[in-house]
């Protein structure tokens, strides 16, 4: 079995999301089949856990759109649990040396690669050869590390560097915040650590991911060479349409 959104990360395509944190799998396949190549499941900011993460992803199986897994933070017993509920393509917060990316890879790996225990509950009914899913789940696994503070930017070179990194996704709002400039987008000093992280990104060799921020759409980021973006949430894409039917029905009330 391949990892298509894997594949297509590696291959140069650039791929477009969003984000969603709610419990509603009926808003998960609503965006899924709206046209998105894949879907964040928001575990940090968001009620979404453990419990409710295999419907997620067993209403996305049926459909193109791939779900990655944003989970809390770089746990590695969280970190084991959800790839044995069936995660294959997860997105860790907050790595901000290669010491803290190595240690995530080597949680997400069974040994000798790495240190997983193996119990990979869901994948027991659904592989018809749990040795072969042993041995090779690693090469289907998407791993991205996000870059979010001053500190991972300076060490974006070895943290990009690290295999089993997959990608590298650059979080404007809390690296603003680490910089003591939080969300002012025209800053020099923000603007400087975002291109310093994108270069070093690019130098490993490795897709780039960010949020469009300030004046950078998407289309715009996309030219600037980066690969992953998901601009909106469930809840912004909900809020701006009910507000423009609001907006065009009390036009006729004027």
């Amino acid at each position: 079995m391949t990892n298509r959104l894997k594949a297509r990360l590696a291959a140069g395509d650039k791929v477009y999301g969003v984000w969603t944190s709610g419990l509603s799998t009926v808003i998960t396949e609503t965006l899924a089949h709206a046209g998105y190549d894949f879907l964040f499941l928001d575990q940090e900011h968001g009620p979404q856990g453990l419990a409710e993460t295999v419907p997620h992803l067993q209403t996305l199986a049926a459909t193109s759109c791939a779900p990655v897994i944003r989970v809390p933070w770089k746990d590695p017993v969280y970190l084991k649990r959800i790839l044995d509920a069936g995660a294959e393509s997860i997105m860790v917060p907050m790595v901000e040396t290669a010491e803290e990316a190595k240690a995530v890879v080597a949680a997400c790996r069974y040994p000798p690669r790495g240190f997983r225990g193996f119990g990979p509950l869901r994948h027991l009914g659904t592989e018809p050869d749990i040795d072969a899913y042993g041995r090779n789940a690693h090469e289907r696994l998407l791993l991205i590390v996000q870059i979010e503070s001053e500190k991972a930017v300076a060490n974006i070179d070895a943290i990009a560097a690290v295999e089993g990194v997959d990608a590298c996704y650059i979080g404007p709002n809390d690296l603003s915040g680490t910089l003591g400039c939080f969300r002012k987008w025209d800053s020099p000093k923000l603007k400087k650590a975002i291109d310093t992280a994108f270069a070093g990104i690019k130098r490993a060799g490795k897709p780039a991911g960010i949020v469009p921020y300030g004046r950078h759409s998407t289309a715009s980021l996309f030219r600037q060479g980066y690969a992953m973006i998901a601009a909106g949430t469930e809840l912004t894409l909900l809020r701006s349409a009910a507000s423009g039917e609001i907006a065009a029905a009390k036009k006729g009330l004027a």
